[in-house]
């Protein structure tokens, strides 16, 4: 009786290796997927926005002027070579860049920084914000972050605490960030007409609000129109990840118990994030890494 219950034991809290392999295989396929789309949709967000976006041009002695010159016909006068021009100097505002001497922020900035003004986006425009953030290297931290503290703490996902294991909650805080970011900024947010940037406070306003600003902008956030409303595409967006947990997860962390934890614990880890993207500047400027 006690070696059956051993065995059952063994089965709930082990998957079949064959099986384990590939589910992590289709898993990880899935997320290499969402990020190649984003690598294409951003490419070609770019050279819509260079093309679309108006060059300026200004002489660098005098202002440019636009003058009507009217044509001259003479079948005397030959064709006579072009006068020498003043040098120009012409630049584009990509969409991922500041303008040179303009608050305005980049289109595509998942942060608004406090000085800095926001241009209006659409839900394409979400979209690619969404995709570029996948692949960034604030998201590619927090993964191994994720799943240096599961490791630390055995906690869930309960793979055990060897090299191996640190390997699989890696590769499962990839999938659980990537499902998160995709479903939250690239589905949600545009379905429920939710900005998905953060704007920074900024130093003019107190430590103590700065931290109560960022840390409750897991249940706070801006509409289409600027205003305040609940964050749904996040709360929706986490949910929904959680759910898709059950596809890679050990079957012992297959519980409400543990999808609640989990849920939880991101909701937390999302605050934080927020508490250290709305200081990250002071800190850089602290540490002479940014005028």
């Amino acid at each position: 009786m006690r070696a059956r219950q051993c065995r059952e034991d063994w089965k709930t809290t082990h998957m079949n290796s064959d099986s384990r392999r590939t589910i992590k295989l289709s898993t990880t396929t899935i997320a290499l997927v969402i990020t190649f789309m984003g690598a294409s949709i951003t490419t070609s967000a770019q050279s819509k926005e260079k093309i679309e976006t108006p060059q300026l041009v200004a002489m660098t002695s005098a202002p440019a002027t636009l003058e009507t010159v009217p044509s001259v016909e003479s079948s005397s006068v030959s064709a006579l070579p072009e006068a020498p021009s003043a040098p120009l100097r012409a630049f584009t505002v990509e969409a991922d860049q500041q303008a040179p001497g303009s608050n305005v922020a980049p289109k595509y900035a998942k942060t608004i920084e406090a000085d800095q003004t926001a241009q209006p986006i659409t839900a394409h425009d979400k979209v690619v914000i969404g995709l570029r953030d996948l692949y960034s290297p604030m998201n590619f931290a927090a993964m191994f972050a994720s799943a240096g503290y599961e490791q630390a703490v055995n906690g869930s996902p309960n793979y055990g605490t060897d090299r191996g294991a640190f390997g699989q909650r890696l590769g499962a805080a990839a999938i659980r960030e990537t499902t998160q970011g995709f479903l939250t900024d690239v589905v949600f947010s545009p379905m429920l007409h939710i900005d998905p940037r953060y704007y920074v406070e900024g130093p003019r306003y107190s430590f103590v609000h700065r931290v109560l600003y960022s840390g409750t902008r897991v249940f706070i956030s801006r509409n289409d129109k600027g205003h305040n409303t609940i964050n749904s595409s996040l709360l929706l967006g986490y949910a929904a990840s959680t759910a898709l947990n059950a596809a890679y997860y050990p079957e012992i962390n297959r519980n409400f118990r543990d999808g609640a934890s989990q849920y939880g614990g991101s909701l937390g880890g999302s605050a934080l994030g927020f508490v250290i993207t709305e200081f990250s500047d002071s800190l850089l400027k602290a540490v002479h890494l940014r005028k």
